[in-house]
């Protein structure tokens, strides 16, 4: 196809377009306003060209430096495609490790199995049932480490199955191949995509701060349905904002020293949603507090944060941190414990006042994180971290799922003793491993299905009627510009990227441009029909294995939360609020979120979600009074019988039920009365031990005190 002698006077040929490009970016920008495209159509053109020129440049640097397999370093241009800087470098990390770990992997399994068929197909299929859990359990791209791992590990044993002493070989070509793509992406992605996941990030943590400030502010008799909004969409840009921080992270040598820092900011705000609910729990029920001064402060702080978003947006960062200051060393000089209010009174005063001083003091911590973040501030790690929710229920199906579907296509290609079997193994490998985190993974196979139907036709077309015209590089790189450049604009588009996903696999595999190239009619076709093969395979697993279940999905959030109710109680160690409330506000999420299985269409199991969020944290400060506070003998012994039922909690949800409200009994009358410096622990465990039976009442069902539906 390709010939080298011919070609060594060109070397410089892909360094000239390079920099012909980018000396045109400055033209190609003027002509948008010419061309009338939005922002986001020349964006989307411009990935095209950017993959188009990364493909071709992979591409001739394998035949350069004569891989075996130059077209995987084609394909795996598409693979890491990403459309910022940040992301492909986030990407591109993971991929390599992945790649140096299925290398090993693929070697390993010819090594041992390569005369025994049968042991190396369940050798395979357990190896790429636990990359596919491990991959399920991981978040943002260090799940394609495991993912990459799973399918070159196929791809490698599947080459070698019939050339085993060829092994350490093709595992080399294999993996240089996927290194050399990796490389040009990131090459060209770095000099001509935008940088700009850095300044997204700061500027979404500038919006969330302030959303964070307008739900804090939020008056408790409010519209419900309003405060729903502010707090269901802050909650989503949270979550999402994790994955943004590790792309402007890798991006930005910089920004990396904060990524600790901006995460820190993520949690400090999902605390201030925490305690501005249970604030709102209690107000709703209880009313506001008959106390002048408590009232006085409610709207000086109310004032405060209505003006804080303005103040972030000015840069009054100083300002701001003073002000809260002050207005927290006065909220902590007010003592209801030493009125002579009725008990009830003094109890609510006391849960007003606390849930108002650990809201400020979230806001406070916000504000700092930001503060250090504007002035590169690299002192001390920030102490709060993110600790989001894995699902590893999903994980072990659909770990399952891929055992099952390789082991159903090695069945298939040894019973029928198809030269072309491997590579159905290596496609179910990829589909298996690559979409089992989606939310519909057997809709994703259907799609590549009938995407690989039509890269299959047009490979045919390219292969047999277009490329034998030529054996230029120049030839190759300009057609092939008439297949990626399409390509790119249906993989820049989400909601056509896995069609044009499943596409670049197939197509890529039709050509394979090798050199020399060979055309061997037959040799497509087989290949073509075990791509499909293995597609199928993949795609019947998921709706034939554990077919979806949204109930069942719903119950095993619901397990979780349960579980980790128990387990709040029992740790030895006590939780930090942060890891508990990150993780249960993912799981609110995906009780709400229409792409995940176990969401449901009602705001029932939001409310209900963040209800277990609140009792949860209610669990955690009896247990950090207990051990910091010098409680009274009683009044500490009624505290260990409640932590006690809830060690319990999983399977005897009734137990902790009954126990809480025998305590409250029994500490309603362990009041000492005004003046005594005992009181305001008392008040803060009576109004503690009311919150948790309030949120055990009122939300039965995702407690499984009912039938989880």
């Amino acid at each position: 196809m390709l010939d080298l002698a011919k070609q060594r006077d060109r070397d410089t040929l892909v360094v000239a377009v390079c920099w012909k490009l980018r000396m045109n970016t400055a033209s190609l920008s003027a002509s948008v306003q010419w061309a009338a495209l939005s922002p986001r159509a020349w964006e989307m053109i411009c990935f095209a060209l950017r993959n188009w020129l990364a493909s071709v440049l992979a591409l001739y640097v394998a035949y350069a430096i004569q891989l075996d397999v130059p077209y995987w370093a084609w394909l795996t241009v598409w693979i890491v495609a990403q459309p910022t800087a940040g992301m492909a470098l986030s990407k591109s990390l993971y991929l390599v490790l992945g790649t140096i770990a299925g290398a090993v992997l693929g070697t390993t399994l010819i090594a041992l199995f390569a005369q025994t068929p049968e042991l190396f197909v369940l050798g395979l299929a357990l190896l790429i049932g636990g990359c596919t859990v491990a991959s399920n359990a991981l978040t943002n791209f260090r799940a394609y480490a495991t993912v990459l791992a799973a399918y070159s590990s196929g791809l490698i044993a599947a080459d070698a199955i019939n050339a085993p002493d060829q092994v350490f070989f093709i595992a080399m070509a294999r993996a240089a191949a996927i290194l050399v793509g990796i490389t040009c992406s990131i090459l060209v992605t770095s000099i001509f995509a935008p940088h700009r996941s850095e300044a997204a990030t700061r500027k979404q943590l500038l919006a969330v701060l302030q959303d964070a400030a307008r739900r804090a502010g939020f008056p408790w008799r409010g519209d419900n349905e309003t405060r729903l909004k502010i707090g269901r969409k802050l909650i989503f840009d949270l979550v999402a904002l994790d994955t943004q921080i590790e792309f402007a992270a890798a991006e930005s040598g910089a920004f990396r020293v904060q990524a600790n820092r901006a995460r820190s900011l993520l949690a400090h705000i999902f605390s201030t949603i925490s305690a501005r609910r249970s604030l709102d729990a209690h107000l709703a029920r209880r009313s506001w507090p008959r106390h002048e001064a408590l009232e006085v402060f409610h709207e000086v702080i109310l004032d405060f944060l209505r003006e804080m978003p303005q103040q972030l947006e000015r840069g009054q960062i100083d300002e701001l941190m003073d002000g809260l200051g002050d207005v927290r060393r006065q909220l902590g000089l007010l003592r209801p414990e030493q009125d002579t209010a009725s008990p009830e009174g003094v109890v609510s005063q006391r849960f007003v006042i606390d849930r108002m001083d650990d809201l400020l003091a979230h806001i406070g911590g916000a504000l700092e994180d930001w503060y250090n973040i504007l002035r590169d501030f690299q002192g001390d790690r920030p102490q709060l971290v993110l600790n989001f929710h894995r699902d590893l229920r999903a994980a072990w199906i659909n770990g399952l799922r891929a055992f099952l579907a390789v082991s159903a296509t090695g069945a298939f290609w040894i019973a029928s003793a198809w030269t072309h079997g491997p590579s159905a193994l290596v496609f179910v490998s990829v589909l298996m491993s690559l979409f089992s985190s989606q939310p519909h993974p057997d809709r994703i196979g259907w799609t590549f299905f009938k995407a690989g139907l039509v890269a299959i036709f047009l490979g045919l077309i390219f292969k047999y009627l277009i490329l034998p015209a030529s054996s230029d590089f120049e030839y190759l790189a300009f057609t092939l510009g008439f297949i990626l450049f399409p390509l790119g604009l249906v993989m820049a588009n989400p909601s056509t990227a896995g069609a044009g996903g499943g596409f670049s696999f197939v197509f890529v595999n039709m050509i394979r441009p090798l050199n020399p190239m060979t055309y061997d009619l037959a040799d497509t076709l087989n290949t073509g029909i075990a791509i499909l093969v293995g597609v199928v395979f993949g795609t019947l697993s998921y709706r034939l294995i554990f077919p979806p279940d949204p109930r069942a999905a719903r119950r095993y959030v619901t397990y979780r939360i349960r579980l980790g109710l128990e387990q709040l109680a029992l740790d030895r160690r006590i939780p930090a609020f942060c890891a508990w409330e990150t993780r249960m506000y993912d799981r609110v999420i995906r009780l709400n979120d229409p792409q995940n299985l176990s969401a449901t269409p009602t705001d029932e199991w939001l409310d209900a979600g963040l209800g277990a969020l609140t009792l949860g944290n209610e669990i955690l400060r009896l247990r950090h009074w207990l051990a910091s506070e010098r409680l009274p003998e009683e009044l500490k012994s009624a505290v260990q019988k409640v932590i006690h039922a809830f060690g319990h909690f999983f399977h005897q949800p009734l137990r902790a039920v009954a126990e809480v409200k025998d305590r409250i009994e029994q500490v309603s009358n362990l009041d000492p009365g005004p003046v005594q410096p005992e009181r305001r622990d008392w008040a803060r465990v009576l109004g503690t031990l009311e919150e948790i039976d309030f949120h055990l009442a009122q939300h039965p069902r995702l407690l499984k005190l009912k039938e989880i539906t």
